[in-house]
């Protein structure tokens, strides 16, 4: 009996014990357990859109930019996602692929909803598939992105009005066909474009005016909703209540506009954002070795790229002088203050089959006299060189690093050209670029996006109607293997391309950004901000980390 009384005694010891300490972490921080830092009480997440004052289409069959793309991470969700490591994920669905590897069968989750209620079905891929695709819609990446599947070149053409190629099975199971097997398609579909909108918002004919009044309503079916779009001002989102993944512990994104680099980091030190991004290379001088300062390489390449089918650069040895003659560790380290990447290679760090060791054609001044002299013994037959540029992807004094580069080196005048975009880009069309600028970045993770999409002979994106037989064939080969094997021939077919100079790579374009550790979820990855499925992202209380 006296055991029981002591023991009995011991137990309301040790539980008072318990009591007073949880109390006293309770007092000292803020109810979190030791280590773990406190939520904030108010969950609104103030966000910068750096770069632009308002968004021109809230409709992923157009907007392909940084911008855009935070704002369709809220709206729109798809069959799959990729992950913080750029990896294909199911979201939506999940699949299963024929022996043939050419029909996919996607059963989609249960209960999927648009932000409205509205039900989303095997048939709403039907329809949206099918409404980006035809003329009218005017989404020019879509007869692109979308060429493999069957019965898309009709649609794209106007010739037919229903994609033959994707298929209800059932409400749950959408079937889809491609011409040839592609071991890219998974990664493809994690682009906006492939992600359904509410027909019942946009109607029945996709009309373009539905942009105008879509705060309020479910549009997408994305872990958000807009709430308020005040124009060239803010935009703000809500939690969609029909999410039907994990769910948002925000109550609300302010999202506002501002156009310049500098002046959004200068918002962010006045403390008018709970982050900052796009830093200004002058600005990243300033606080890279701060505390949340992150940058990496964004699947990006800037690029020359030459007309080989006239002289002088239908010659691959004045390619390769002028590859040689261009010293792309100096131009980046003395126009960029080393925030952009030096680029030996076209994919970038963060590509399936990036070759960081890989040389390539590093600065010569040696072998680039010699390989012009050798095309051109004499000078005075060289023909005149202008290098032509979209004003709006280079700097003039990058552009004037260049000239200088070539001009001192090898003895030749360059004449330099920026030009405005649109007109860039008739030019390119009008094969008038003799020498110029590209800026690729990917419309997915996969290598085919980057080599064989830009620099085929049958590619519209190949300005300088490079062509090579023995790349051809290697990126040919590439698409009849899978796994390691399959990205061994892409790294052939790359050296094969910066060997032949069908491209001359310069610099790979970064992200920095800050973002404070009391803000969770939040990092930067090749695609650029990363929030997930929004899920992990919160705010801690600040002073906790």
């Amino acid at each position: 009996m006296v055991f029981m009384h002591r023991l009995m005694r011991l137990v309301q010891a040790l539980a008072l014990g318990l009591l007073c300490g949880a109390l006293a972490l309770s007092a000292c921080g803020g109810g979190n357990t030791a280590g773990t830092p406190a939520r904030a009480a108010r969950q609104v997440l103030t966000l910068p859109d750096v770069g632009t004052t308002d968004l021109a289409t809230l409709d992923p069959a157009h907007g392909q930019d940084a911008n855009s793309q935070i704002v369709f991470s809220m709206l729109y969700s798809g069959l799959v996602r990729v992950d913080k490591d750029l990896h294909v994920m199911p979201d939506q669905a999940t699949w299963s692929i024929s022996p043939d590897k050419k029909v996919y069968t996607f059963t989609l989750r249960p209960h999927i909803r648009f932000a409205d209620g509205t039900a989303l079905t095997a048939s709403t891929y039907v329809y949206n598939w099918t409404r980006i695709l035809r003329p009218e819609t005017a989404a020019a990446q879509a007869p692109l992105l979308m060429r493999n599947i069957v019965g898309a070149d009709e649609v794209a053409a106007g010739e037919a009005q229903t994609l033959s190629g994707v298929k209800v099975v059932s409400e749950q199971v959408l079937q889809v066909t491609l011409k040839q097997p592609a071991p890219y398609f998974l990664a493809e579909l994690a682009n906006p474009l492939f992600f359904p909108l509410n027909q019942a918002v946009i109607g029945q004919d996709g009309a373009k005016d539905w942009v105008g009044r879509v705060a309020g309503s479910g549009v997408g079916t994305g872990p958000f909703l807009l709430k308020q779009w005040e124009r060239n001002i803010r935009m703000v989102f809500v939690p969609n209540p029909y999410y039907y993944g994990s769910k948002t512990a925000l109550t609300e994104v302010d999202m506002f506009f501002v156009s310049d680099a500098t002046t959004a980091f200068k918002t962010y030190r006045a403390n008018q954002g709970d982050l900052v991004w796009g830093l200004a290379p002058e600005d990243q001088a300033l606080v890279k070795k701060s505390p949340g300062f992150v940058r990496t390489a964004l699947l990006q390449t800037s690029a020359l790229f030459f007309d080989t089918t006239r002289p002088p650069f239908n010659n691959v040895a004045v390619r390769k002088a002028f590859a040689y003659a261009t010293d792309r560790v100096g131009l980046v380290h003395d126009q960029f203050d080393d925030s952009v990447e030096v680029a030996k290679t076209i994919l970038p760090p963060g590509m399936p089959g990036y070759q960081p060791g890989y040389a390539g054609l590093s600065f010569d001044k040696k072998m680039a006299r010699s390989m012009l002299q050798l095309a051109y013994p004499n000078l005075a037959d060289l023909p005149p060189i202008t290098f032509a540029y979209p004003s709006s992807q280079m700097m003039p004094d990058v552009a004037s690093a260049l000239q200088r580069m070539w001009q001192s080196t090898l003895n030749v005048q360059v004449t330099v050209r920026p030009v405005e975009e649109v007109a860039y880009k008739d030019a390119i069309a009008r094969h008038e670029a003799q020498l110029g600028l590209v800026q690729w970045t990917a419309d997915f993770v996969d290598p085919y996006d980057f080599l064989a999409k830009p620099l085929l002979s049958s590619s519209g994106g190949n300005g300088g109607y490079w062509s090579n037989r023995d790349f051809e064939h290697a990126i040919g080969l590439a698409e009849s293997h899978t796994g390691e094997e399959r990205i061994g021939l892409y790294q052939q077919a790359e050296h094969i391309a910066i060997e032949d100079v069908g491209w001359l790579p310069l610099y790979h374009q970064t992200m920095a950004a800050i973002i404070p550790a009391r803000v969770h979820g939040v990092t930067v990855n090749g695609n650029g901000l990363y929030f997930g499925d929004w899920s992990d992202v919160y705010l801690n209380q600040k002073g906790t980390g």
